[in-house]
């Protein structure tokens, strides 16, 4: 389930993991794992079986097991460009990261290139190996290519760079993170004036995997003095990475050239590339016009003018009343839909691309705003939305107010922002107009922005004789590949037409990596669906594949089958429905059948899916021919059984495909079926996957398992676990949140966390809101939540560098006397598990002792318990000395990690008293909680590990909690009465107390009195969920409340001196009432509480303080007088 084809023959093939026989002939542990080490060894088993880069297919010919292997020329498409002897453009198929790279190679010396985090492609990733091949650039010379890492101080390698290499041209190729490092440095590169072009992509990745664009991070860069600039596609990518280069040579400053870094390496389209012979030309000399400009904003517009574009460029409706202003980097999908809602909707909108961002011009920017602007929308793409004064706001409010505008023709400003806008389609844009006449922030990615475009909308892009085809495929079917040579073929047979191709990828998708590509030709991106092809039919379950299909659209599935019948069961009613729906031509292709029959590669199956394109939706003559086109001549040994030439073999394909490929039709009974309402995504998680390797080969693995030690811990590789994942009957493997807690755990998430004291305060008082959704979490009033807090992520990988542990390595723990065998990654053993950081016992010392070579530390440590150490063995205690920092000074002492998994003990939940009631809310759980925090008598900062962990966590964040019964209920009946003492964060429980009798009363019910006595040092200060009790008390359900706030006056208020002042109060509610009495807090004002329920009971019901003590008593025993402290 868990790992590809591929690895599992691997495996197999090299007797990794032992046979089912042997499984079964001795008796087996129940292995536990929890969703954590999952996602770790999914993690590691998402390798690609076949890297796909967007330029097109591996370059291998003949696999070491005899099966065809095609070459293709796509992949090659920019290397030939390298010794094209023609003074022509040539027009190529490529992303703009090829785009980039291809003008940056072509003209610098050498190329600095910092990839960015978690990518497995990135911008100049094939530098590197167009140099080691000995490439040359567009003067002839070599070009020395140089990967760095990003860190603090980038760019100082530049800087020597250039100081020992004079005349020599530069650049760096970079994603937005990295720039922000390079900014100081920066700086002194403007200040030198040299002229080194930088190429970002602009783009961040998440914690989540998913790219996202981070333009902002780049205008970061704005007041360094660098020229920024910024193009919207991959021809403007390649055409302003020109003007970048000619800019620097120009004007002798760093210029930044900078472009969406998501879709710069998930599209690919039409590309007019400059030679290397133009390039050279270029790069030869600075044209003469240039000479008289001195400043350096004319330089840029002149440069500019000479390629036929625009500091800003303006499209859209002629006379408008509202235009669009972004960034060029920004506008993906936004100029189509401002140009659709102007043709079709008759919006009276435009767009205005800023093309020159520094240095900035005041006159060119309201020479390009039509006269008839009244209304001007500000798009800004960025991480955090309400930023109404983002850098290019700022730009053009500045411009608005001081340039040569009269009063009474500046147009009104409006802030509208999103991480980008691909989700913008023309019916959005009559919103967004609407929107913009009241209001002076536009959030898109609220509705109605935030909603999904129906079909009947995209239906319209048919007036634009626009075509579309989807693609499905799963990399480890080799398939993936198609979708993009099918765009070769598109450009072959008809060079005039633009096409344009798109990538998803899931490459976190358990059961392999997904991809979804978008083919699309004419002068749209979008269209309905002509053709679907799905390759792997698997998919069908998990997305909604027929998503923005056309009717009487072409559909092709890989299978067996041949008749309706015969796929009934495979398809879902969901699938199947929509099929109907759409009257679909349904074709099924085995095409594995046929790769095994021709004798193809896994590799190469793709060549089916192409000439099934060709046949289908194309319908070419003679599909071999263009076939063969994409390929190089086969160079097949004499020892393979069967003999192909290029040309015999496509035809051979073509023929197959022919004759296998199958219409269904649709079955009747599919038109009437029931469908889920459960909306499957048309889409798959765009999330990238890095290029960590794996730390050993499959091939490597021990096949044998180990026996384990007598601690019943053991350790090792991810592989072991992989395999128990992936067979799961044969090693009897469950999956569990928490294996080792013998209690009901449940996972919740963040909604909410927020301090409730202020910021300069010196105690840390926050509302934490747990959202229960899913969760099934239930918990009755008065209940305790379990906490399993994490240690610091950080700490404990610091810890396992020093201590030289891999945290993705596998320990496997025996839980207790039982046969379960408990499996997580090291990592997670020290972050969630074991409390390193926790104060050790006198047993920890004596183990520890026993591991110690050093026979001075042993001594130490056994002093340290015996009698005669019993002074400082306290001192230690009082300190808080931890197992890390014993570790850490007794260095001799070196235990394994199976070890220190035995003798470290486990780290215990934390229980905090629930501050909501879940009649109230009934998907939520609150908490009140106080940061423990403190300095040793050593002056170190001490922690409570539990405390540090809810600090720290952030809305969205998941948590594992249990629930522990308390004897804090309210009386049997509403109308007894309700006396609360809490003490700072034991207002906690009182709080859900309240908000059950206010559920009460709102009932109708006759609620009786509720009296609330809360303490704390300040009023101005720490009077949590103040205004709740104060709305309560206004409304009469808190009936009385006493405030103590110790310090806001000379002397010292406690809650007992409100008490006191209530002793007639109090008696007639525990004696004539039978009132239950409540305290909460620390236990030091426990005896003077008691003090003052026993003054009331004395003096106004006459009674001996002898009785009145034992009245307490009796009160506890039925549970009315309850004391929760700590």
């Amino acid at each position: 389930m868990f790992a590809s084809a591929a690895l599992v023959a691997s495996l197999v093939k090299s007797k990794a993991f032992p046979v089912n026989d042997t499984i079964q002939q001795k008796e087996r542990k129940i292995n536990v794992v929890s969703p954590d080490l999952v996602k770790a060894v999914t993690a590691e088993l998402k390798k690609e079986i076949d890297a796909v880069s967007t330029a097109g297919s591996q370059t291998t010919i003949v696999d070491e097991d005899g099966s065809i292997l095609l070459e293709s020329r796509v992949k090659n498409a920019l290397e030939y460009l390298f010794t094209c002897p023609s003074q022509d453009s040539q027009v190529r198929l490529i992303d703009a990261n090829h785009a980039v790279d291809y003008v940056a190679y072509g003209l610098s010396d050498i190329v600095f290139v910092y990839p960015g985090s978690g990518l497995s492609t990135y911008l100049g990733h094939e530098l590197s190996s167009w140099s080691k091949h000995h490439v040359r650039n567009a003067n002839q010379d070599l070009v020395k290519v140089v990967e760095m890492e990003t860190r603090a101080g980038a760019l100082q390698a530049v800087q020597g760079a250039l100081d020992n290499a004079q005349n020599k041209h530069l650049s760096v190729l970079a994603t937005s993170q990295a720039l922000l490092s390079m900014i100081p440095n920066l700086h002194s590169l403007v200040a030198e004036r040299q002229p080194v072009v930088f190429h970002i992509a602009a783009q961040s990745v998440d914690q989540d995997l998913i790219a996202s664009a981070n333009v902002d991070a780049v205008l970061a860069a704005r007041n360094t003095g660098a020229i920024l600039l910024s193009s919207a596609n991959a021809q403007e990518a390649h055409d302003m990475s020109i003007v970048a280069h000619v800019l620097s040579r120009s004007i002798g400053l760093p210029v930044i050239h900078f472009f969406h870094g998501v879709n710069a390496s998930k599209e690919i389209e039409k590309v007019n590339l400059t030679s290397f012979s133009q390039l050279a030309k270029l790069s030869s000399s600075v044209p003469s016009a240039l000479t008289h400009l001195t400043e350096s904003y004319q330089i840029t517009k002149k440069v500019l003018g000479q390629l036929n574009y625009k500091p800003f460029e303006y499209t859209g409706a002629s006379n408008p009343e509202t235009v669009l202003v972004t960034l060029s980097a920004s506008q993906h999908g936004i100029q189509q839909a401002v140009s659709r809602a102007a043709s079709f909707l008759g919006a009276s909108v435009g767009l205005l691309s800023v093309r020159v961002f520094r240095p900035w011009s005041t006159s060119d920017f309201i020479e390009a705003l039509p006269k008839s602007t009244r209304r001007l929308i500000v798009l800004e793409e960025g991480a955090g939305l309400y930023a109404f004064n983002g850098p290019l706001y700022l730009d053009i409010a500045a411009s608005i107010r001081f340039g040569p505008l009269a009063r009474d023709q500046r147009p009104r400003l409006v802030s509208a922002q999103a991480t980008d806008f691909n989700h913008i389609h023309a019916t959005h844009i009559p919103s967004l107009l609407k929107e913009s006449e009241t209001e002076s922030f536009i959030n898109l990615v609220a509705e109605p922005f935030s909603v999904s475009v129906s079909d009947e909308t995209i239906l319209l892009e048919k007036s634009d004789a626009a075509w579309s085809a989807i693609f499905w495929d799963v990399d480890q079917d080799g398939t993936t590949t198609a979708a993009i040579h099918d765009a070769h073929l598109i450009q072959s047979a008809d060079p005039q037409t633009n096409v344009c191709a798109r990538l998803t990828r899931d490459a976190y998708r358990v059961g392999g990596a997904v991809t979804h590509t978008h083919l699309t030709t004419g002068p749209t991106t979008t269209a309905p669906h002509s053709f679907i092809a799905v390759h792997n039919v698997s998919v069908i379950s998990e997305y909604n594949t027929l998503s923005h299909a056309s009717k009487n659209a072409t559909v092709v599935l890989h299978g067996p089958w041949k008749h309706g019948d015969e796929i009934e069961g495979v398809l879902s009613s969901e699938f199947k429905f929509g099929l109907t729906e759409i009257n679909a031509k349904l074709y099924t292709i085995d095409a594995a059948r046929i790769a095994q029959e021709l004798g193809l590669n896994i590799k190469s199956t793709h060549l089916i899916w192409e000439a099934v394109f060709l046949i289908l939706a194309k319908k070419v003559s003679h599909p071999d021919q263009h076939l063969a086109k994409l390929y190089q001549e086969l160079q097949i040994s004499k020892e393979t059984e069967v003999q192909y030439t290029l040309a015999s073999l496509t035809k051979t394909i073509v023929d197959a495909v022919t004759k296998e490929l199958t219409p269904v039709e649709l079955l009747p009974p599919w038109t009437i079926l029931e469908v889920s309402d459960v909306a499957l995504p048309a889409l798959p998680l765009d999330r990238v996957v890095g290029e960590e390797e794996l730390e050993e080969e499959v091939a490597q693995v021990t096949a044998e398992e180990e026996e384990e030690g007598g601690n019943g811990v053991e350790s090792g590789k991810w592989h072991k676990a992989a395999w128990q994942l992936m067979f799961k009957e044969a090693y009897k493997t469950e999956e569990a949140i928490r294996p080792d807690l013998h209690e009901s755990t449940f996972v919740i998430r963040v909604g909410e966390n927020r301090r409730l004291t202020p910021d300069t305060y010196d105690r840390n008082v926050f509302h934490i809101e747990f959202d229960t959704t899913n969760s099934n979490l239930k918990y009755e009033l008065g209940d305790a939540l379990g906490v399993h807090g994490h240690n610091d992520y950080q700490d404990v990988q610091d810890f396992l560098d020093w201590y030289g542990l891999n945290g993705k390595d596998i320990i496997s723990v025996k839980n207790g006397d039982s046969v379960i065998q408990e499996n997580r990654t090291v990592f997670q053993y020290f972050s969630q598990t074991l409390d390193i950081f926790g104060r050790p016992s006198k047993k920890f010392y004596e183990s520890l002792a026993s591991f110690a070579t050093d026979p001075k530390e042993k001594e130490q440590l056994l002093y340290l318990i015996s009698p005669e150490g019993k002074e400082d063995f306290k001192k230690r205690v009082d300190d808080t000395v931890t197992y890390e920092e014993l570790l850490r000074e007794f260095t001799s002492a070196k235990p394994s990690v199976e070890a220190l998994a035995h003798i470290i003990s486990p780290i215990k939940p934390r229980h905090y008293s629930i501050a909501s009631s879940q009649k109230m809310f009934n998907n939520s759980v609150h908490l009140l909680i106080v940061a423990v925090e403190w300095k040793n008598a050593a002056g170190k900062n001490r922690f409570g590990q539990c405390t540090r962990y809810l600090t720290n966590l952030k809305v969205g964040d998941n948590i594992t909690v249990s629930i522990k019964p308390s004897v804090m209920k309210l009386p049997p009946l509403d109308s007894q009465p309700v006396i609360m003492a809490g003490l700072g964060t034991g207002m906690a429980p009182f709080r859900a107390f309240i908000q059950e009798r206010y559920l009460a009363k709102a009932a109708g019910k006759k609620v009786g009195p509720v009296v609330l006595y809360f303490g704390s040092r300040n009023r101005s200060m720490e009077y949590l969920y103040g205004e709740e009790l104060e709305a309560y008390h206004a409304d009469g359900v808190l009936s009385h409340m006493g405030l103590a706030f110790s310090r806001d006056q000379k002397e010292k208020v406690y809650i007992q001196h409100k008490m006191m002042e209530d002793a007639e109060m109090l008696n007639e509610y525990l004696m004539n009432q039978n009132g239950h009495f409540y305290l909460c807090g620390p236990t030091w004002p426990v005896p003077d509480v008691k003090d003052a329920v026993v003054h009331g009971l004395t003096k106004y019901s006459g009674i001996t303080t002898a009785r009145a003590s034992e009245l307490i008593e009796e009160w506890k025993e039925k549970e009315s007088y309850i004391l929760e402290v700590y």
